[in-house]
């Protein structure tokens, strides 16, 4: 198909990735930057399946009838950057089209049929504690990864970043100083600036969240832990064992102090500021043997799994099930279609008693989906 070709279209939603939809009889149309009603005629960036999916992103040059919702964004790298997927409309109104993603996408859960809430942020822009940064020596280039055009976009004055990390960020451009950060580094490879007390840190090329993770908007994070620890303490009574999965640091799980909790992650923190209560397990959850040699572990005693797993899900939730009976499970997911395929995968009878999202990541397309699950 000829890329440089143009096409028609009329935006009908927007879809979990940011992106409106516009559909005709035979192609599926999805454009970044676009808002639901608006037409007009784009370029073809990127093609698949013989022409039936056609991905592209709009600039204001497209619009025929533009939505009436529309603003000018006020981070300079928007219509090139692919981190950000609502900062042409108004907050109020990115929560709005949030809600009803949402709601499209959690309606195919058989055991929920209530509205999900989503609690939103007091402040849209410099929230984030860390960001990752890609580079490329021979292009000479630092900056986010454009996932449509497959290339580093320059982020210089980035929206999202907190003060102390957009500070750093500024240092790295200024005369190009990341060049002698990966002077001896390879070509092309990431740098990663994260907050860790009062200073912010760089790590260049070494594995995400290197100095433990930690959730990216602290506002939020607070928010998040007092539902969680609210849900805990209404359906589990105190002398139950909580397994505090894909632990990290012990963030979840810090303040539930009545309940004797084993934090379990594949990499330890590079703290161990664990309080009485907790105690740390190294497993790798997804290698073969780790839910078995869990199930030793709390062997005889009564178990409620707090859940925060990776962007890809738990592909084994089925066996923890099984071979730990938890009454509960309260789970956290930075990835709602990930929530979605492993709740539908359960076998056997559960219900769900809460579903709740949480506006982490103001400006994205991104949110946090915390659900309770009740077995037995």
């Amino acid at each position: 198909m000829d890329i440089m070709k143009k096409i028609e279209f009329t935006i009908d939603h927007i879809d979990p990735l940011g992106q409106g939809i516009s559909k005709t009889q035979d192609q599926v149309c999805f454009i970044e930057k676009s808002l639901p009603g608006e037409s007009g005629e784009i370029e073809i960036i990127k093609s698949k399946k013989k022409g039936r999916l056609i991905f592209s992103r709009l600039n204001s040059a497209d619009l025929h009838s533009p939505s009436p919702l529309r603003i000018q964004p006020e981070c300079e790298h928007f219509w090139h950057c692919s981190g950000c997927h609502y900062l042409h409309v108004k907050y109020e109104d990115e929560l709005e089209l949030k809600t009803s993603v949402i709601q499209r996408m959690f309606q195919y859960l058989d055991q929920y049929d209530q509205d999900i809430p989503l609690i939103s942020a007091s402040k849209r822009f410099h929230y984030r504690n860390r960001i990752q940064l890609h580079y490329d020596k021979k292009l000479s280039k630092l900056g986010f990864i454009d996932s449509l055009r497959n290339e580093i976009r320059e982020v210089a004055n980035c929206l999202v970043a907190n003060d102390e990390i957009s500070a750093s960020l500024k240092e790295l451009y200024t005369a190009n100083n990341w060049k002698n950060l990966v002077r001896d580094e390879k070509n092309t490879g990431h740098i990663e600036l994260y907050k860790l007390g009062d200073k912010v840190q760089i790590s260049i090329n070494k594995r995400y969240s290197e100095g433990g993770f930690t959730q990216v908007n602290e506002e939020m994070n607070q928010k998040m832990l007092s539902h969680l620890e609210e849900q805990v303490r209404q359906y589990i009574p105190a002398g139950i064992t909580l397994l505090d999965l894909f632990g990290g640091a012990g963030n979840l799980s810090y303040n539930l102090e009545e309940y004797e909790t084993y934090v379990v992650d594949g990499f330890p923190p590079t703290e161990m500021n664990y309080r009485p209560h907790q105690s740390f397990e190294q497993i790798n959850l997804y290698k073969e043997g780790a839910i078995d040699k869990l199930q030793s572990r709390c062997s005889g005693k009564d178990i409620a799994i707090i859940l925060d797993p990776p962007r890809s899900g738990l592909k084994n939730i089925n066996e923890l099930i099984q071979k730990l009976k938890p009454s509960f499970i309260f789970m956290i997911n930075c990835e709602p279609s990930s929530a979605i395929r492993d709740i539908k995968s359960i076998e056997g009878d559960f219900s769900i008693e809460n579903l709740t999202t949480f506006d982490l990541f103001p400006g994205t397309r991104h949110f946090e989906t915390f659900s309770t699950l009740r077995f037995g």
